[in-house]
């Protein structure tokens, strides 16, 4: 927080005014101003810089609402506390919708004011430091590339992620994991244990299948006698990973007992054993992950809140595949080198077409959905290409030229690749000028095309190839991709 923050407060009645100063002056808050006049209130915070302000809503000239409206367009990271007379529900939710940060209801005693004030303080400064530790992370690559090696990427977003995981991997509190189905949760997961140093196992474990009496012995263990066909005593997982890192896959469909217990564990950090009065000294670091929306199961009761905040000292939130895809032809790529590897088939190669397609595709089951396509497509596939048109069939998707598209899959069947295509090049046409492009003289290739299209599309862009993809249509990663293709 701000060591000296500049609160202003503005009151059309001098007396309250003065009232809130003193108030927080006592509290240490010294640099203050006040402003009777709400019409001066957005030439003052142009001049000057504010913390924090403290608004009435009932004032002539210019009400709070429309000054609320003003500073959450002008200035949206400054946060407005409104101190009003009109204490109900609809004029707070109101206050709330228009951005404020929050609302009292006069009278204020001071020492209300003074922790709104505080609250709301110590929240910019954490976003101020979010913001800045997101900044530093957005350029940032991994110090340890080798803690990450199991994820194949390119992507950004991924090395952010990485440098955020390096910046909190000594931590001892817990990490979660949140991403959809198919996203690489595990890997990053390993990633953490890696980057972390530690010298225990990475031990995993699915809990979504375990119930209550499960789960407590598959973590805790249990003693000689424990429970009827318990002949000896067993390490659980918490034990098997000392020193490590314990990972809880699918922590979202744990049970209400099993998170009991877990929490205290979190809290205590120590277990009981089944059938064992000495509490054990866990010394494992717990990450978990989840393709759950835990917020909602909070809501509706089944997944408790103060364990919630227990797991998310720490949260990774990873993108899905369609959100990093120009990790889809590196993935693509490798995935079919292993699967031949696996096959005993020599490496297939993979065609711009199917690299198309592919980009184009949502893939709702991410990374893990096209490792499982390209396994089975290079497990069929009978040219020297991956198959484009098992793809085409599998997914009932098929790339923009569509014609053009069947042709090369039929030939590739065939084994003669670009059979019949020169027939139909050959082929007489009649001129047309009705489309986006008028062809007269000779049939253009493709790539020519192409080439064309991008270098007007930069031409007209200035050189910015985001504003160029958008004229496209194409993702600024696939006209980046192409560009390095076709050359300068």
């Amino acid at each position: 927080m701000n060591v000296d923050p500049a609160i202003l407060i503005v009151d059309d009645d001098d007396l309250i005014a003065e009232r809130y100063a003193i108030f927080l002056h006592e509290a240490g808050l010294l640099r203050t101003e006040t402003c009777s006049d709400s019409r001066e209130v957005l030439e003052r915070l142009s001049e000057r810089t504010f913390d924090l302000i403290l608004l009435d809503l009932n004032m002539p000239h210019i009400d709070g609402f429309e000054i609320l409206d003003q500073v959450s367009e002008h200035h949206p990271d400054l946060h407005v506390i409104v101190v009003t007379g009109v204490d109900t529900v609809d004029t707070a939710v109101e206050c709330m919708k228009r951005g404020a940060f929050d609302f009292l209801s006069k009278p204020v005693e001071g020492n209300r004011l003074v922790t709104a004030v505080r609250h709301s303080l110590q929240i910019r400064s954490l976003q101020e430091e979010v913001v800045s530790l997101s900044d530093r992370i957005d350029s940032a690559r991994p110090k340890r590339p080798e803690s990450f090696e199991e994820i194949i990427t390119v992507s950004r977003k991924m090395f952010s992620i990485f440098a955020y995981i390096e910046a909190i991997a000594a931590s001892p509190k817990s990490a979660l994991i949140i991403g959809e189905s198919g996203t690489g949760k595990e890997l990053i997961a390993r990633g953490i244990h890696h980057a972390s140093g530690r010298k225990g196992a990475f031990v995993p474990v699915n809990v979504s299948g375990l119930d209550d009496a499960m789960f407590s012995d598959t973590l805790f263990g249990h003693s000689r006698g424990a429970y009827t066909g318990a002949e000896k005593a067993r390490d659980g997982l918490i034990s098997q990973a000392a020193d490590g890192t314990l990972f809880l896959d699918e922590i979202g469909d744990l049970g209400l007992a099993s998170q009991m217990k877990l929490l205290r564990l979190l809290q205590e950090e120590e277990y009981y054993p089944l059938g064992s009065d000495l509490p054990k000294k866990a010394r494992v670091r717990i990450v978990a992950a989840t393709n759950a929306d835990l917020m909602a199961r909070q809501e509706d009761g089944s997944f408790r809140r103060d364990l919630y905040f227990r797991l998310m000292a720490h949260t990774v939130r990873l993108p899905a595949l369609r959100d990093r895809n120009e990790d889809i032809e590196h993935l693509l790529r490798h995935f079919t080198t292993q699967a031949c590897k696996d096959l005993g088939k020599p490496v297939l190669g993979v065609s711009e077409r199917l690299i198309r397609l592919l980009t184009r595709y949502s893939f709702p089951g991410n990374v893990r959905e096209l490792q499982s396509l390209v396994y089975d497509a290079v497990s069929v596939s009978a040219g020297p290409d991956v198959s484009l048109r098992y793809f085409e069939q599998t997914l009932n998707y098929t790339d923009t030229d569509e014609a053009a598209s069947a042709m090369e899959s039929r030939n590739e069947e065939a084994g003669n690749p670009g059979a019949g295509l020169s027939a139909i090049a050959d082929s007489p046409a009649p001129e047309r000028t009705d489309g986006p492009v008028t062809i007269t003289d000779g049939f253009p290739k493709l790539a020519e095309v192409e080439a064309f299209l991008i270098d007007e599309a930069l031409r007209r862009s200035n050189g910015n190839q985001t504003v160029a993809a958008v004229m496209l249509g194409v993702s600024q990663s696939t006209l980046s991709r192409r560009t390095r293709r076709t050359g300068p």
